[in-house]
């Protein structure tokens, strides 16, 4: 096996018997984890317009018995934008790593303290007896949400420092 370093893709290459395998570096797998979470977060913009029947269905459908006010409606659609912003953002900054770098920062270690403290709200707010429905949704939204910050910092912290761009 010989190592050689490609300069013209920024990739690490193997020939192993004569065959080429593209080994992805971190910056690859942090440009693609961005647009991974910008493509399955965009589409909330769908969900934050949907017509009020179909939200209050899904709400029912979720947690019955729920109470669907414009409280609660208004809740469902802020976080639905809010999703799909956050996944706008990734998209865009999946583009141009070098130059949003302190921005993937942010919101990879915001995510990490976001979901931790709202995990732990999650489980010493509802009891154990209480813990059904819409419970485990927000548990998967959240770890969720935990799995690809983490996953943001370690691909962050194993690309090499380099220059600010300006």
């Amino acid at each position: 096996m010989v190592f050689a370093p490609s300069t013209l893709t920024k990739r690490v290459v193997y020939y192993y018997f004569g065959q080429k395998s593209f080994i992805m570096t971190a910056e690859t797998g942090l440009k693609w984890l961005l647009r991974f979470i910008g493509v399955t977060t965009i589409p909330a913009f769908i969900a934050a317009v949907m017509p009020q029947a179909w939200l209050t269905f899904l709400i029912h459908k979720a947690e019955p018995g729920m109470s669907t006010g414009i409280l609660a409606t208004y809740l469902a659609r802020i976080l639905m934008l809010m999703y799909a912003f956050v996944g706008l953002q990734c998209f865009i900054f999946s583009f141009d790593i070098r130059r949003y770098r302190p921005l993937i920062w942010i919101m990879g270690v915001g995510t990490v303290v976001v979901t931790v403290i709202g995990l732990i709200a999650l489980f010493t707010g509802v009891a154990p007896d209480n813990r059904a429905g819409i419970f485990w949704v927000v548990f998967g939204d959240f770890t969720d949400g935990l799995v690809k910050g983490i996953l943001l910092v370690i691909l962050l912290l194993r690309i090499p420092h380099t220059e600010p761009y300006y």
